[in-house]
């Protein structure tokens, strides 16, 4: 009997020991040091998240992923975490092979956080979400999709327009010169990009306004504040839209005094953008947060612009996790795991 009870206690110590939680990451966040441990570099978002989940007495591990994909299989078929955090953005430097990752989480049968392979690519498809969107009664802009190859044809969407990838991510190939006037610089920003992205473009009408940002947390989900940015300065040059230099570069942003604040709306504009973000949230199948872009027009009407599906995690994206106003960065992060483990069945 006495040997008994110790098999089981060793049996329950290796259960305790088990892995709580796999980050996966893409490889190039990190380097393998000569231990075997995978670390992320310094002050990037997976160091970030990965001190989260210390916090939280939570035994981590990091995963990174790549195209080679058998190396992270094996590694997390070793593992048997009880989640995995999926922080993956791209393959082999193509973003669009997100939801790959996640499809094939599924296969593994391995319970992961953030949106899945239908939710991703419903998420990037920047003109079917816009579709979606306004078959939920919200409002979109005007737009029309200009394939790889073919005419360069506007059929009357007013100048001027946006032109971006129709399945691009963080702004890419989003630059000053991306909003055109007329037929002549739409031609030309066309011929640049698809010499650039071989992929669709979509060309939307710029909506006049302010930018607002939406962060949502859990399955409800629950809507937190508005977050708006700001450009502080004004004068030829001025950013009129979140331009990848804008997002990336901290020269320019201190140069035009840009930051991000919590909005001020009025309690009607906040219940619209309440119940058009959790709406867009189900239809576009997003899971455990997300984070939806729109812009308020001076006469206050809400139009969508695009949808982020496992939107950046860094606790200074938007000025010091903003974004998640009204919560801590550790809180948010706990609210994201437990929405995926609620998912999974997982009662801790």
């Amino acid at each position: 009997m006495a040997g008994t009870d110790s098999n089981k206690n060793r049996g329950a110590k290796k259960s305790d020991t088990r892995c709580d939680i796999a980050l996966l990451v893409d490889a190039e966040a990190g380097e393998r040091r000569a231990s075997g441990r995978f670390v992320p570099e310094r002050n990037s978002v997976e160091a970030y998240l990965l001190e989260a989940m210390r916090v939280q007495r939570l035994n981590v591990a990091v995963v990174p992923f790549d195209a080679k994909v058998e190396p992270a299989i094996r590694e997390l078929r070793a593992l048997k975490p009880r989640l995995v955090f999926n922080l993956t953005e791209c393959v082999d430097g193509d973003r669009s092979q997100d939801a790959a990752i996640a499809g094939l989480l599924d296969l593994l049968h391995i319970p992961y956080t953030g949106s899945g392979l239908s939710g991703l690519r419903l998420a990037r498809d920047k003109a079917l979400s816009k579709h979606i969107a306004a078959d939920l009664g919200v409002g979109v802009p005007r737009h029309f999709v200009i394939p790889l190859r073919g005419p360069i044809r506007n059929p009357r969407v007013p100048y001027p327009l946006i032109v971006k990838p129709q399945f691009g991510d963080g702004s890419d190939e989003v630059r000053g010169n991306s909003l055109v006037k007329n037929e002549r610089e739409l031609a030309q920003r066309v011929r640049v990009l698809r010499k650039r992205v071989a992929a669709p473009l979509i060309c939307e009408e710029f909506i006049e306004g302010r930018d607002l940002y939406v962060a949502l947390l859990g399955t409800a989900p629950d809507v937190m504040p508005a977050v708006e940015l700001v450009i502080g300065r004004r004068g030829r040059g001025a950013p009129t839209f979140a331009s990848y230099k804008l997002k990336n570069d901290g020269a320019y942003r201190t140069r035009w005094r840009v930051r991000w604040r919590v909005a001020g709306l009025s309690r009607s504009l906040q219940r619209d953008v309440e119940t058009a973000s959790r709406a867009i949230f189900h239809a576009l199948k997003l899971r455990d947060y997300g984070r939806i872009d729109y812009r308020l027009t001076p006469d206050a009407r809400l139009v969508f612009l695009e949808a982020n599906a496992n939107p950046d995690l860094h606790p200074h994206a938007m000025g010091n996790n903003v974004c998640f106003a009204g919560l801590t960065y550790d809180a948010a992060i706990r609210r994201i795991i437990a929405a995926a483990r609620s998912r999974a069945g997982h009662k801790k």
